[in-house]
């Protein structure tokens, strides 16, 4: 009493029992000596209050940040008021909520506060490392200290028992489980330039060793290992080529020794949990809360990892100087809700925020833009993959993760008279007259600027040939002299009519498009009124290619869908045991997709399989050759690796046509 009076706080509104001061030696001998409860005096050293030169206790440590916070030690005034409510023995030992509460708080007070300080106290809310109490007990009701330790305190010990090594160990590995292949290829842990391939394939997401380099929130220029790594390539530290084609993502200084931490801690609970003998001296409640901090333990690794690595550096023409090209994204801290999907999709998403990707889902680039920031300087005409190989290399591009959209800014292209499309397989260019070509990226296809084309003579597909007039055998004049007859066809000039178009072929997909587009080209037909495909046969890749035709049905764009497929499955030896199946099915999409999951398992898992699938698409009002959606049939198809197919191909009648 005499010391609060002189010390008089500003929030003494009444006297409370958390004002006793048990850094006292002369207050703490008295609780505990006095009382007949020398056990205790451990418990007030370890975790309310240490007059030692050593180490302060657990709740002199969580009140650190609240007194930096201009805010009253909440945890040593709660412990307190715990501890004097346990120094008595018997079933009433230990304090309910609501009495903690009063016994704690001034009018001033937040009870948010003191039920975070609780809440730190015992684990369930997750501090700096070892700052939870090792004697403070929940029993569901009341708060109290013990002299027998609390299962914080063993996880304790055994968290001395698991070493920083096999921690770092256990890191190394779930890193390597959280950053997963997608669109970017994650490259764990590089420490040289050959460590990282320098090319034009998927673009590299870097993530670089918490030891080797970390990044601050208010870092300009990237790390030492960063900046090196994207500069050089290969074993002889050459210079990196296409730098626009890898991505770093590096640790934050101050979260990597929390990190560390919190994976010791997940190893020493999952040691404790995994051994039989020493959970069965646990009761059941204390094995049950065992699970649940393995639980939570687990979902805390992952949440220290990825708030952890949140520095990406990625390449940008638009980087600080000093910067090597690389602009530095502080990556939002993920809450416990997002971090259960893969984190490479997260990346992503930033980056497709700021506009350094071009995916799936973006807009196709407009051909003069790709002409303009992207063909090589004084080239007259350039391979369809070196122009993939300059989006790998210049920074002021976006990185290209869908090769289909290179694909339709150069089909785009073509029809605008951007540039001739040059097929060395062909040996015949495309152009604003072709039909639209099948797309290939490789070092056989060739992009020219038109008047390169021109002087080149390379002919476009589709173009008019001047051709010579047909002269009289006999006078040798074009239009005859000598009187000879013309034969009599017996037809009314101007009266020819040409069939409607109706054809059937076979091949990759790629192939079978192409000669349906050229077909219609060079029959100067009208629009297509009808498309089946086909698949069938007896093989493993023939139901694949069904499996694959199934999932490219949502896909297909524009058209009604009816589907047919005949399925008979064998299962095992022939013989009294054997097993069957047999399905027929013809339908819209709708019902299909309800039976589709069944036939593809079935077929997959037999040992003999019969298959005959059959997609048939109408257009009633018809599908222009050039329209984009004819496009994305066959790109559909070749994406999902469909392997030969059938196609029957109908023009739109002309009646068709008159009534749309």
């Amino acid at each position: 009493m005499r010391r609060l009076w002189q010390a008089r706080p500003a929030d003494a509104w009444m006297i409370a029992v958390h004002h006793l001061d048990l850094s006292q030696e002369g207050i703490k001998d008295d609780l505990t000596s006095r009382l007949d409860r020398p056990a205790f005096r451990q418990v007030i050293e370890a975790d309310i209050a240490s007059t030692g030169g050593g180490a302060r206790a657990h709740c002199q440590e969580i009140d650190r940040r609240f007194l930096e916070a201009g805010k009253p030690p909440y945890a040593q005034r709660t412990a307190t008021s715990i501890l004097l409510h346990s120094l008595t023995q018997g079933v009433a030992t230990g304090v309910d909520p609501a009495e903690l509460m009063l016994s704690a708080l001034q009018p001033t007070d937040d009870p948010q506060l003191v039920r975070r300080a609780l809440a730190l106290m015992l684990a369930e809310e997750k501090g700096d490392p070892g700052t939870a109490c090792w004697y403070l007990h929940w029993d569901g009701h009341r708060y109290r200290f013990s002299t027998e330790p609390s299962i914080e305190k063993i996880v304790q010990e055994e968290i001395g028992m698991v070493g920083r090594v096999a921690a770092k160990q256990e890191l190394d590995h779930r890193v390597r489980q959280i950053w997963k292949k997608g669109a970017l290829q994650p490259v764990y842990f590089p420490e040289e330039a050959v460590n990282l391939d320098d090319d034009a394939r998927e673009p590299k997401l870097a993530i670089v060793h918490y030891d080797a380099a970390t990044a601050t929130t208010g870092a300009a220029e990237p790390p030492e290992l960063v900046a090196k790594l994207f500069a050089h390539a290969g074993s002889a530290d050459g210079y990196r080529k296409y730098k626009n084609n890898v991505l770093f993502l590096v640790a934050d200084a101050d979260h990597t020794a929390r990190m560390v931490d919190v994976v010791q801690r997940y190893l020493a609970i999952r040691r404790i949990v995994g051994d039989a003998g020493r959970m069965a001296e646990f009761t059941e409640v204390n094995r049950k809360k065992l699970r649940g901090m393995q639980e939570a333990a687990e979902l805390e690794v992952r949440v220290a990892i990825t708030r952890a690595y949140r520095h990406l550096f990625h390449p940008s023409a638009d980087a600080p100087q000093g910067a090597n090209g690389l602009a530095h994204e502080v990556l939002q801290a993920q809450d416990q809700g997002d971090v259960k999907q893969d984190q490479t999709a997260v990346v992503l998403r930033v980056l497709r925020t700021l506009s350094k990707v071009l995916t799936a889902e973006d807009p196709a680039l407009p051909p003069q833009y790709v002409r303009s920031k992207a063909w090589p300087h004084g080239a007259e005409h350039v391979t369809t993959e070196d122009l993939r190989r300059e989006f790998a290399r210049r920074l002021g591009l976006r990185m290209l993760l869908d090769l289909n959209q290179l694909k339709k800014t150069i089909r785009t292209g073509v029809e605008q008279g951007v540039w001739i499309y040059f097929d060395t397989a062909e040996q015949l260019g495309y152009g604003k007259v072709s039909p639209a070509p099948h797309v290939q990226v490789s070092e056989d296809a060739l992009l020219y600027l038109p008047e390169a084309a021109a002087r080149q003579g390379i002919r476009s597909k589709g173009e008019e040939r001047e051709e010579e007039p047909e002269v009289c055998p006999i006078c040798g004049q074009a239009d005859c002299i000598c009187g000879t007859p013309g034969e009599d066809t017996g037809e009314t000039p101007g009266t020819e009519t040409r069939r409607r178009l109706q054809f059937a072929l076979s091949g990759p997909p790629s192939q079978v498009f192409q000669s349906i587009a050229d077909r219609f080209h060079d029959a100067k037909a009208g629009a297509l009124g009808r498309l089946v495909i086909a698949i069938e046969g007896m093989s493993k890749d023939a139901v694949q290619d069904a499996v694959k035709l199934g999932l490219a049905i949502p896909q297909l764009g524009k058209g009604t869908v009816q589907v047919t497929q005949e399925v008979q499955a064998e299962f095992g030896a022939a013989g009294d045991g054997a097993e069957s199946f047999s399905l027929r099915f013809s339908g819209g999409w709708d019902r299909y997709k309800r039976v589709k999951n069944l036939t593809d398992s079935f077929a997959q898992e037999a040992t003999k399989a019969n298959l005959r699938m059959r997609v048939a698409l109408s257009y009633p009002g018809g599908l222009e050759i050039g329209d984009p959606a004819f496009a994305t049939l066959r790109d559909v198809l070749t994406t999902l690796g469909v392997g030969k197919i059938g196609v029957e191909v109908e023009e739109l009648p002309a009646a068709a046509v008159e009534g749309a």
